[in-house]
């Protein structure tokens, strides 16, 4: 669809009074009470954290991209905060802590704020009249769900703002479309794709921007090809024009701020250790890793994963536990750099290398066994089963060995070398540390060493699995040699030395990238609210966000708007194809004159919905109600353009008179559940009163009258966060004043909830996460 009946909008002082009174309610109906509550609510313990992180040039890895976060951390800097305080989990309080939290929670207030006039721009630039633009305008300003996430430290406030601008902007666009090439014409277009590119820096659901802007511009093109009057020079220069704003221009923003995003974290944190060691290494603070060049028979090395980055080959004196192994010495992948990484490089089984030359360097086909150097346990494989797999073309990795054995033939592995460095002379045919990609090739069982990526249970520390596979494909088989050392180097004498080479900005951003696409693909749990895209329209239920006495915060739409909304659309779609099988009878219905305005303008906004919803049922990943909003807002705007069309035929009082109950619905369903938008006090009574739907699982007990909603009326030992004496946790009495003000005495099973960034707690690092887990043989990484 392609809005080709959006009329150029005249603003008129009516408009000018209107918007003036719209902003100023979307303003009160944000703000209000914006301090409450004043601790730490829901994704805040990210968001916030993440803020302090830039304040403090600290490198973190976060599965969004950093504009948003960006905007927190600038209004902090001007807040004042210091980038002190951790957000470390929800329900610490704010004003203990000195935060300026309510600056923090201004800015996203504000920006969903400025959506309610973006809302009326919008549907007046689609040609609509007063009254429709501003019922849409009430409509978004008085959705509970948009205003309980526009009120906090959240992504998803600065995204919506972004995406409605860049619609308004597209919208506007057709409103100058007698005008190509003028100055207003290149501004609303160049507008669109800017703040496309901000939209989508904020939030990769923004990219669903592509196919709706996209699929509008082809249509157009296409109509533009059967104008005579357009030549093919001029029919050239629109498609060149739209090229530029909307292909090279949001590609441009998404990489500015990515690069302001890098050169603001310029130090190295915990989180660098899930980038590549060229991305590391241009972090301040980051180790540089200057080791041997050679690799040689005798050569201690440590071996890193190179494509998957969750770290070493690692073996620990602890037997595989798994029905189906072999109870031999358990070889897995470990994040950390320590002792029990390091592999020495030794002949293989019945043969020797003459070193009376001196030293051998591995070549590419060499037949060669590693050496745990700590347990002098060898790497193995044979016909067993690994931990995380049936699969027959998997085996068990293992460390085999015990005094005076020598081995056997299942411990040799040939060195296939698949590239080396084009700049370094040998490393394609010889083993050299960075510079060469090879595979480990075991010669019995024509498998590979094969990193699964997948975490194994406690009894192996929670580390990597890795295995030996048949046919596996060379990006999770390849490895590279990070560290080597040959102990009969003489002393003195020149050894060549490697060291990585530091990505240039648009490698970290690719690398960066991808690695936001690794942690979103796996990011796979049983949060207690997630919910499936087939129960978002019709609000099948809500997010908890916090709990305190009497109070709550349940992230929870308007259900009047939201199912009104759903019917909408689908009106739309049978009015849609109603007509399409009236027009194939020659039957053409004019629906009051309507039907060019409405098909084009809730066409095209039908489409956006369906480009910002059906997405999400190709995606297993963990979701959540808010990934919805997007979508709501475009589905919001079809409902105003339906009302329009039901009552356009009506008389004007009756049709004012529609307009009034629709808007009175609204505003009683919005008070209804202000209580948990705003973290009102209020009775439990009112809560299940509220529950419409029994799929709400809103907790009534933390209202008044239930089980959380009093304070306890005597003290009681409570463990407090203070620094363990000997190793003991001390049970420090609280007052009952202090017990009834601790969030995390009346809301354990909000603190506790799992959370994600910005979807559920699964805030990690792609491949890192899995191997985070100590292991308590590695003395190394336990002293860390």
């Amino acid at each position: 669809y392609t809005p080709a009946y959006f009329a150029r909008w005249k603003v008129s002082a009516s408009d000018l009074m209107l918007l003036l009174v719209i902003s100023m309610a979307a303003v009160v109906v944000r703000c209000y009470k914006l301090s409450n509550p004043a601790n730490v609510v829901f994704d805040e313990v990210h968001f916030g954290k993440f803020a302090g992180k830039y304040l403090n040039s600290t490198y973190f890895f976060d599965l969004h991209p950093p504009l948003a976060k960006m905007m927190f951390a600038a209004v902090g800097r001007l807040a004042g905060y210091d980038g002190v305080f951790d957000f470390k989990s929800i329900g610490l309080d704010y004003i203990a802590a000195n935060v300026p939290y309510v600056a923090m929670r201004l800015m996203p207030a504000l920006l969903g704020a400025a959506t309610v006039p973006a809302t009326y721009a919008t549907v007046r630039a689609c040609g609509y009249a007063m009254d429709t633009a501003a019922l849409a305008a009430l409509l978004v300003c008085v959705e509970n769900g948009l205003v309980t996430q526009s009120r906090l430290i959240l992504l998803d406030s600065p995204l919506v703002f972004f995406t409605v601008l860049t619609l308004l902007c597209w919208s506007m666009f057709w409103t100058v479309q007698d005008r190509p090439f003028s100055r207003v014409w290149w501004a609303w277009l160049l507008a669109t794709g800017l703040t496309m590119g901000c939209a989508a820096s904020c939030k990769w659901v923004a990219f669903f921007l592509i196919p709706t802007i996209g699929l509008s511009t082809l249509h157009d093109l296409w109509d533009k090809i059967a104008d005579q009057s357009l030549s093919p020079a001029r029919w050239s220069m629109h498609f060149g024009a739209r090229a530029i704003a909307l292909i090279c221009m949001p590609v441009a923003v998404y990489i500015g701020w990515f690069s302001v995003h890098f050169a603001v974290l310029s130090t190295t944190g915990g989180d660098a250790a899930a980038l590549s060691p060229e991305f590391q290494v241009t972090l301040d603070g980051a180790k540089q890793m200057v080791t041997d060049r050679d690799v040689y028979y005798g050569s201690e090395i440590r071996m890193r994963s190179t494509n998957a980055r969750s770290g070493f080959l690692h073996s620990h004196l602890h037997p595989w536990q798994h029905d189906k192994g072999s109870g031999q010495q358990q070889v897995t992948i470990y994040s950390y750099a320590d002792a029990n990484n390091v592999w020495v490089v030794e002949p293989a089984y019945n043969r020797t290398v003459d070193t009376s030359q001196g030293l051998v360097p591995v070549r590419n086909g060499d037949v060669l066994r590693l050496r745990h150097k700590t347990t002098g346990r060898f790497l193995h494989s044979h016909d067993k089963r690994p931990a995380m797999s049936n699969d027959k073309n998997k085996f068990e990795l293992s460390g085999y060995g015990f005094a005076n054995f020598s081995g056997d033939s299942n411990d040799n592995f040939r060195v296939d070398i698949l590239e080396g460095d084009p700049d370094i002379q040998g490393s394609a045919t010889e083993l050299q540390s960075i510079y060469s990609r090879f595979r480990l090739v075991h010669t019995n069982l024509h498998c590979m060493v094969f990193n699964s990526r997948k975490k194994l249970p406690k009894w192996a520390f929670e580390q990597i699995e890795v295995n030996c596979m048949r046919n596996c494909l060379p990006r999770m088989s390849t490895w590279h040699v990070e560290h080597a050392f040959h102990p009969n180097t003489t002393a003195g004498a020149p050894v060549r030395k490697a060291s990585y080479r530091p990505l240039g900005m648009l490698g970290k951003i690719w690398e960066y990238n991808k690695l936001m696409a690794d942690s979103n693909q796996n990011l796979i749990g049983d949060h207690p609210f997630a919910a499936r895209p087939q129960h978002w329209p019709w609000l099948r239920r809500g997010t908890a966000y916090w709990g305190g006495p009497g109070r709550l915060i349940y992230q929870l739409g308007n259900p009047l708007i939201w199912w009104g909304s759903l019917a909408a659309l689908a009106v739309f779609a049978t009015v849609r194809m109603v007509l399409f099988l009236l027009d194939k009878r020659r039957i053409r219905l004019q629906l009051g004159g309507q039907r060019n305005q409405y098909i084009s303008g809730a066409g095209f906004f039908a489409l956006a919905w369906t480009c910002h919803y059906v997405p999400f049922f190709l995606m297993g990943r963990e979701l959540f109600t808010h990934h919805y909003f997007p979508a709501l807002w475009m589905a919001i705007i079809v409902m105003a353009f339906t009302v329009d069309l039901v009552t356009c035929r009506l008389p004007r009082l009756l049709r004012s008179a529609v307009y009034v109950a629709v808007a009175a619905a609204v505003l009683h369903a919005f008070h209804t559940f202000s209580y948990i938008t705003y973290a009102r006090t209020w009775t439990k009574d009112a809560c299940l009163r509220a529950k419409w739907l029994p799929t709400w699982d809103l907790d009534c007990e933390h209202a008044i009258g239930g089980l959380k909603g009093t304070v306890p009326p005597v003290a009681e030992p409570v463990l407090v966060d203070s620094k363990p004496e000997n190793g003991v946790d001390q049970a420090v009495p609280k007052a009952a004043d202090q017990v009834s003000n601790d969030p995390k005495y009346v809301q354990p099973e909000f603190i506790n909830l799992p959370l994600d960034n910005g979807s559920g707690n699964k805030m990690i690092q792609p491949q890192l996460v899995q191997a985070l887990p100590a292991d308590n043989d590695d003395q190394a990484h336990n002293e860390l």
